[in-house]
């Protein structure tokens, strides 16, 4: 593996990875593993209802075709379409942010015992809104677990988040 690429994040790591996947382009990677299963976690995240009790904005209809829409105010959205659907195992959709290259974002469910490993891989990216999308997939998902486990996450600091993020994308700078 060369300088750059990029690597699973290490089991139970909350953070995720940012990096440049085989093809060369940046990616972000996340694992999460949930204490619930893949059932529950998908109903989170296809489920107009439960959508809006952890992540208000966001929109994800399931299915084919389907209109994704992640709405943050005044921050900006991003609008996308879902390009294929397994449940409750895999959901992969476009992500188009205005001024942006499209990109996939894929969600991967797998069982493991009682528990869910979700993974996210979003891509291809540019460096530089990769930091900040990291950031915001990493709140995300901790609004999701805390959605899961019956309350609310603590939110992260989220501009330590993109400096942490911001480091690593340095460090996996392709030489």
């Amino acid at each position: 593996m060369s300088a750059g690429q990029d690597q699973p994040p290490f089991p139970g790591e909350r953070r995720g990875t940012l990096g440049v996947g085989d093809d060369g382009h940046w990616q972000i990677r996340f694992e999460r593993r949930l204490a619930h299963s893949p059932e529950r976690v998908w109903a989170a995240l296809t489920s107009p209802d439960r959508q809006a009790r952890w992540i208000p904005g966001v929109t994800i209809d399931a299915t084919e075709g389907g209109a994704v829409v992640f709405d943050f105010g005044d921050e900006g959205g991003a609008e996308g379409r879902v390009l294929a659907v397994e449940e409750p195992r895999h959901l992969e959709h476009t992500w188009v942010w205005p001024g942006e290259p499209p990109a996939t974002v894929r969600w991967e469910l797998t069982a493991d015992g009682d528990h869910t490993v979700l993974v996210l891989l979003h891509r291809p990216l540019r460096r530089e809104p990769a930091i900040h999308y990291t950031a915001g997939w990493h709140v995300i998902l901790d609004a999701l677990g805390g959605h899961l486990d019956g309350g609310a996450a603590d939110g992260p600091d989220e501009a330590v988040l993109v400096e942490f993020y911001s480091a690593l994308a340095e460090a996996n700078r392709p030489a």
